[in-house]
C-alpha cells in the first residue's frame, strides 16, 4: 500500500484538468502527485484515505487536496463487487498551484485563496451548506471553456477560502511531516497500520520495519503527531468499525471484532473515549437523526 507517484497529463491548450468521472467504482488505489484536486463525490459512498485520516465519504462531500498528499477513495463493497446496478460519479478538477504565478498568488486580494492552498495540505473537507454552494460552483466549471474556467475556479477557492464550515483530514503532524525528509520513514509505519489493524500490533511489529527500537519510536512517533502511536491505531480502528456499523449494519460485536478488538469491553471503553458516547448511542443516534455523526 505505498503510495504510488501519478504522472498527470495536462492537455497543450488547458492549464486545468477536469474529470467527469462515471464507472463502476473508484479505481486509483493510494497516491499522490504535485497537483492540487478538487473532488466532488455526486454518487458513491465508501472509505476515504486522505495523509493519516480514514473515514467514511458519501454523496455531496466536496474536499481539497494539497500537493503530494497521498489519498485514495474505495469505494464501498457493493460498488467493487457488482451488486450496485449504479455506478459512481464524481467531478475531479486538478491544478497546479504555480498557474497563478507568484505575483499573482501574493497580491492582497489573492492572501485568503494561498492561505487556503496551504491549508490544503492537511486536506479540508467542506460540510453544511457550504457542500451545495460549491458543488453548484464546481458544475459551472465544467460547463466553460478557456480562460472562464480559470475565472470560475478562481472564484470556487474564494467561496471555500470563505467557508467556515470544513474540518480539516491529516493532522498537523502529518502535514509537517509530508514536507520533510522524513516522510518515507512515517510512511512506513502509516501503511503498516492500515494494512494490518484488523490483526494484533505490537510494538515490536513496527519497530522492525524500520530499524528503531520500540522506546525511539514512541519518542518519534509522538514528536512528529502530537498522539501515541496506539492513539493514531485506535483512530484507524474505531473509524473502520463505525464505517461496519451504520453503513454496513454489522453488530457492535462483529464491528469490533473486524476492526482489530479481540475484547468488546475494551473496544466499548476506547469508543466511548473517542467518541464521547457508546457504540449502541452512536448507532442509534446516526438511525434517529437526533446526533450528527461524524468521523
Amino acid at each position: 500500500m505505498k503510495p504510488f507517484y501519478q504522472k498527470l497529463v495536462t492537455p497543450p491548450s488547458q492549464s486545468v484538468i477536469i474529470f467527469n468521472e462515471e464507472k463502476p467504482h473508484f479505481t486509483v488505489p493510494w497516491h499522490f502527485h504535485p497537483e492540487i484536486e478538487i473532488l466532488f463525490v455526486v454518487k458513491s459512498s465508501g472509505i476515504s484515505y486522505i495523509g493519516d485520516c480514514i473515514e467514511s465519504f458519501s454523496a455531496g462531500d466536496i474536499t481539497i487536496i494539497g500537493e503530494h498528499v497521498p489519498h485514495w477513495w474505495k469505494s464501498d463493497s457493493k460498488y467493487l463487487d457488482g451488486t450496485m446496478n449504479e455506478g459512481i460519479k464524481a467531478l475531479i478538477i486538478q491544478f497546479d498551484k504555480d498557474i497563478f504565478g507568484a505575483n499573482f498568488i501574493n497580491t492582497p486580494e489573492m492572501s485568503p485563496i494561498k492561505d487556503l492552498l496551504e491549508k490544503s495540505m492537511r486536506g479540508i473537507k467542506f460540510v453544511g451548506k457550504s457542500r451545495e454552494i460549491l458543488g453548484k460552483q464546481m458544475m459551472k466549471i465544467f460547463r466553460v471553456k478557456g480562460v472562464h474556467r480559470i475565472t470560475e475556479l478562481i472564484l470556487l477557492l474564494d467561496l471555500m477560502a470563505d467557508s467556515n464550515e470544513y474540518k480539516f483530514h491529516s493532522s498537523l503532524g502529518y502535514s509537517k511531516i509530508l514536507n520533510s525528509y522524513d516522510f518515507y520513514r512515517f510512511n512506513k509505519i502509516h501503511e503498516f497500520l492500515v494494512t494490518n489493524f484488523t490483526k494484533p500490533i505490537s510494538l515490536d511489529d513496527i519497530s522492525r520495519i524500520i530499524n528503531m527500537s520500540p522506546t525511539a519510536l514512541c519518542r518519534y512517533f509522538k514528536k512528529h503527531t502530537g498522539k501515541t502511536l496506539f492513539s493514531f491505531l485506535n483512530e484507524i480502528r474505531i473509524g473502520h468499525a463505525c464505517k461496519l456499523m451504520i453503513e454496513e449494519n454489522v453488530s457492535i460485536s462483529n464491528a469490533s471484532y473486524e476492526s482489530g478488538y479481540n475484547n468488546l469491553s475494551h473496544f466499548n471503553y476506547q469508543f466511548k473515549r473517542m467518541k464521547k458516547v457508546t457504540p449502541s448511542e452512536y448507532v442509534s443516534a446516526y438511525k434517529t437523526g437526533t446526533v450528527v455523526v461524524t468521523g
